[in-house]
């Protein structure tokens, strides 16, 4: 047996979203005899995965495809802090780019000790996303993720300092890229040329970025200090309405989303109009004697299929059950107060 067989593999886990640059970064890898582990941050807020629980089937397709193991991690209520109160700010949203990224390496990190892997591997692009890809913030990232010369950026490698796998050579610096900028056209081309066809989310893709989502879920952080995750992935969807600081509102638009909040109130009353098919409502937080006539109002308003006057609003509570009659609907200066 030579020296070579006596040698260990090299591993590196690699960030994998599903979009095109983090697919190249590991078919980079993969082209220099790396062994790959992938790894993929499943969110509410992420739009490259299903609105599905714990699952980014792009993620999972383009590993298949690239024949490495996946580990999904889902971001939690430590996640969720960070958004609330970031380091290093928010974007132009609710967006802590900066300590996302952090949150994520150091996740990555663990997994690197449990993988016995020797690097980490990204998808970043120099100068590709303003907050957290030119060169100041990715040295900030690398420092404050404890992994200072062990994330290896393959597409913009030849713009950044060697780092400890170039410099003891597990990976050839000459034969990784020199991408910068915002620009898709060399990631397009260097697909062509590998023959990745599989991958998505080309701009990337995060609700937190989105003023309305943005807009939510600063509600919840102000008036629901014991918010959990399904109050984050309420944020996502439906019709929000606050009607005061301590009620708020949130009705489905669709067939899709009503069976999506029946799903997530099982803890929380759940309105229905009794005699009409119409939208879903959830509460948060605590009904007083005044809200349940502009609670079957607001419901009426949104009830296209209502012909009759007064309704009767149904209310669903664990093992509560109560019923109630209104007239009217909601008026337009009263949706306009209560929109969040």
């Amino acid at each position: 047996m030579d020296d070579s067989q006596h040698k260990q593999r090299v591993k590196a886990i690699a960030l994998l979203s599903g979009g095109l640059d983090s697919t190249l970064a590991i078919k980079l890898m993969l082209s220099q005899g790396v062994d790959v582990v992938a790894v993929n941050f499943v969110s509410p807020f992420c739009t490259c995965s299903p609105r599905r629980e714990g699952s980014c089937h792009l993620a999972s397709a383009i590993a298949r495809e690239l024949k490495v193991p996946i580990r999904v991690l889902s971001k939690g209520m430590d996640y969720l802090r960070i958004i609330e109160r970031p380091r290093f700010g928010h974007g132009r949203g609710l967006n802590p780019c900066l300590d996302c990224r952090i949150y994520m390496l150091k996740q990555a990190a663990s997994l690197m000790e449990t993988e016995q892997a020797q690097f980490i591997v990204t998808g970043e692009v120099l100068g590709q996303r303003p907050m957290s890809q030119h060169r100041a913030a990715l040295d900030l990232i690398e420092r404050e993720s404890g992994l200072m010369g062990r994330i290896l950026r393959p597409l913009s490698a030849q713009w950044l300092p060697p780092t400890i796998p170039e410099q003891n050579g597990w990976v050839d610096r000459a034969k990784l890229m020199a991408i910068r900028g915002r620009s898709r056209s060399e990631q397009l081309a260097l697909a062509k040329q590998e023959g990745v066809e599989l991958f998505g989310c080309a701009a990337g893709g995060c609700l937190l970025t989105d003023p309305v989502v943005a807009r939510r879920l600063k509600d919840v952080f102000c008036f629901c200090p014991d918010y959990d995750l399904r109050d984050a992935k309420l944020a996502t969807f439906g019709r929000h309405f606050r009607l005061h600081s301590g009620l708020k509102a949130v009705m489905g638009r669709n067939q899709e989303e009503n069976e999506r909040l029946a799903r997530l109130g099982t803890d929380w009353p759940v309105l229905e109009l009794a005699d009409f098919p119409g939208p879903v409502m959830v509460l948060r937080g605590t009904i007083l004697d005044g809200d349940r006539v502009p609670l079957g109002r607001l419901l009426h308003r949104y009830a296209p299929k209502v012909t009759a006057d007064p309704v009767t609003v149904r209310r669903a509570w664990g093992d509560q059950r109560e019923q109630w009659v209104v007239s009217g609907s909601t008026t337009d200066q009263e949706l306009d107060a209560w929109r969040i």
